[in-house]
């Protein structure tokens, strides 16, 4: 059976957003922004189920991997409330997975989720995904499909910046896409350095959850603002993350400090002509 409509009163369809990565919100806000959605965010499962208590929702995009709580337990636990209070499941839970494996999705529908999404994502996937559950204000704009070209790099040749992946960011926002992409850069360039420090302790300590999980997360923001290579490392790092070993993963992380150095220079110089 389908999702019941809300009751029309309601203007605007709330959607909470139970993201960590910082580079993530910001593009998948604007997204759901641009779907005709209000969005609120929480930035880990505790966070999610203290807004779920606090606020009426229309639907979760819950991020499977969040430090504090996992986007699984927070799930398990809205479950276990709706259940308390005597309700069915009510709420519906959209998972944001990295990878569509077969066992993200069994994990996914075990703890109570209702559909999922693997990233990255487009904005017209995302309003796919959340059409099925709730009626949306408006349809995402089929973007006018992009002439196919190289990756041309920014500013320096080792920039290994792809230009489209900043174009898309920007086409997310009509009337405030250069705000956008500059909100998300900063984000990405704050936020990098920390994770190549959580990588080099985790691989100094042999901590392979801790290196796949940093790996992972930094795959995605790279992969948002186009830097093609980076993610290409982290994803590498992720898959020996996954094989259980940090054998070569001190010489990745070393390129990979390397590569962050020129995107820095890229995405500066990026800023600087935008600004």
């Amino acid at each position: 059976p389908g999702p019941t409509p809300a009751p029309r009163a309601r203007r605007r369809r709330k959607v909470l957003l139970a993201e960590d990565n910082p580079v993530n919100v910001e593009v998948a806000s604007a997204m759901l922004e641009g779907l005709g959605l209000e969005v609120s965010r929480a930035r880990n499962g505790e966070e999610a189920l203290q807004a779920v208590q606090a606020a009426e929702f229309d639907l979760i995009l819950m991020d499977c991997q969040m430090p504090v709580m996992d986007g699984f337990a927070a799930t398990t636990e809205i479950r276990r409330r709706e259940q308390q209070r005597g309700r069915g499941r009510s709420m519906p839970i959209v998972a944001i997975t990295a990878n569509a494996l077969q066992g993200d999705r069994e994990s996914c529908l075990a703890a109570g989720m209702d559909d999922y999404l693997s990233k990255p994502f487009t904005q017209q996937a995302l309003g796919q995904t959340i059409s099925r559950w709730i009626s949306l204000p408006r349809k995402p704009a089929a973007p006018e499909a992009p002439e196919p070209r190289p990756a041309a790099p920014v500013a320096s040749a080792n920039g290994q910046i792809n230009r489209q992946a900043l174009e898309n960011i920007r086409a997310l926002s009509a009337t405030k896409g250069d705000a956008l992409l500059e909100r998300v850069l900063h984000a990405y360039l704050d936020d990098t350095p920390k994770h190549l420090h959580t990588l080099r302790q985790a691989i100094g300590t042999r901590n392979i959850s801790q290196m796949r999980k940093a790996a992972h997360s930094l795959k995605s923001s790279s992969a948002n603002v186009g830097a093609d290579a980076l993610a290409q490392r982290c994803k590498e790092l992720e898959q020996l993350g996954r094989n259980d070993t940090t054998a070569g993963a001190a010489v990745l992380l070393a390129d990979m400090e390397r590569s962050f150095q020129a995107v820095r220079q890229a995405l500066g110089a990026i800023l600087e002509k935008e600004t």
